[in-house]
C-alpha cells in the first residue's frame, strides 16, 4: 500500500495569517499557484487562502449589495475589507493525513471536486501537499514492481484457503490472473485484494472455483506480511478537518 506521503510535495509555498492581502496576492503570482496553505507559528494548518477569496476585493460592490445578505454574502462582504490573511481565509479546510492510503486522497478529490489537499501530520502540522498529478504517479510503476506483490498476495491465498495453480502476469499495469479456488468467495476475495493493488489498471482473470458459498470474505496483506481474512468490515478513514 502506498501511502500519501510518498507521493506528495514536501515543499509548500505557504502564508501565516498575518500575511497582508498584497504580499498574499504576490505569493500567488509569483509561485504561479491558485491558493496558499495558512500556518500559524507553530506550523499548524489554519486555513486556506485563495484567489477566489481574495477577488472579492476586485469586484467592488456597492455596500448595498448586502442588504439582503445571507452566509455566503456576509462572508464575501467580510473578504472584500480584508486587510490581511487572516480576514480572508477560509477556515472549513479539508486535509489528508501523511500516513494516508493514496486511495483515500483520491476518493476525497474526487467526491468534492478539489485538485489538491494539504498534507498534515499527526498534530495537524502541514508537512507537505499532495495534487491529482501527484496520485497518477502510481501508474507509473513497473510491471515487475506489480508483479512481484501481486504474487505475494496470490502467495497468502495459496497458504490461507489452499488455492492452486494461482499464477499472475503483468502488461503494461494489466493483470492476468490463473488459478483454482474451493469456492467462489475465496476468488473474488482474492480480486478486490489484487484490484487493490496500487497501480493496477485492469484485470482479466482466467480463475475458477469449485463451489458457490454464501460468506463474504475478503483478503488483506498486513505491513508485517501476514495475510488476513476479514468479514462484513469497513477501512475507510476519513479526511482530518484541522
Amino acid at each position: 500500500m502506498i501511502i500519501v506521503s510518498e507521493v506528495m510535495t514536501p515543499r509548500v509555498v505557504t502564508a501565516s495569517p498575518e500575511t497582508t492581502f498584497k504580499e498574499a496576492v504576490r505569493l500567488l503570482e509569483h509561485n504561479r499557484v491558485s491558493g496558499l496553505p495558512v500556518v500559524d507559528r507553530t506550523g499548524r494548518l489554519v486555513g486556506i487562502v485563495s484567489e477566489a477569496d481574495l477577488l472579492n476585493k476586485a469586484e467592488k460592490r456597492d455596500p448595498d449589495a448586502y442588504v439582503l445578505e445571507s452566509r455566503r454574502h456576509r462572508l464575501d462582504r467580510s473578504r472584500a475589507a480584508a486587510l490581511d490573511v487572516a480576514s480572508a481565509m477560509s477556515r472549513d479546510v479539508t486535509s489528508v493525513r501523511a500516513d494516508a492510503p493514496i486511495a483515500m486522497a483520491a476518493r476525497e478529490m474526487h467526491s468534492r471536486g478539489f485538485k489538491r489537499l494539504p498534507v498534515v501530520d499527526t498534530h495537524g502540522r502541514l508537512v507537505g501537499i499532495v495534487s491529482r498529478s501527484d496520485l497518477l504517479k502510481v501508474f507509473l510503476r513497473s510491471d515487475d514492481e506489480l508483479r512481484a506483490e501481486i504474487r505475494r498476495v496470490l502467495g497468502h491465498a495459496r497458504r490461507t484457503w489452499g488455492a492452486s495453480g494461482l499464477d499472475a502476469e503483468v502488461t503494461g499495469g494489466v493483470v492476468n490472473l490463473a488459478g483454482l479456488f474451493k469456492s467462489k468467495n475465496q476468488l473474488e476475495a482474492t480480486l478486490r485484494a489484487v484490484a487493490g493493488v496500487d497501480g493496477v489498471i485492469g484485470i482479466r482473470n482466467r480463475m475458477a472455483y469449485e463451489s458457490e458459498d454464501v460468506e463474504f470474505l475478503s483478503l488483506s496483506l498486513e505491513p508485517q506480511g501476514e495475510a488476513r481474512i476479514e468479514g462484513l468490515e469497513s477501512r475507510i478513514t476519513r479526511a482530518v478537518r484541522p
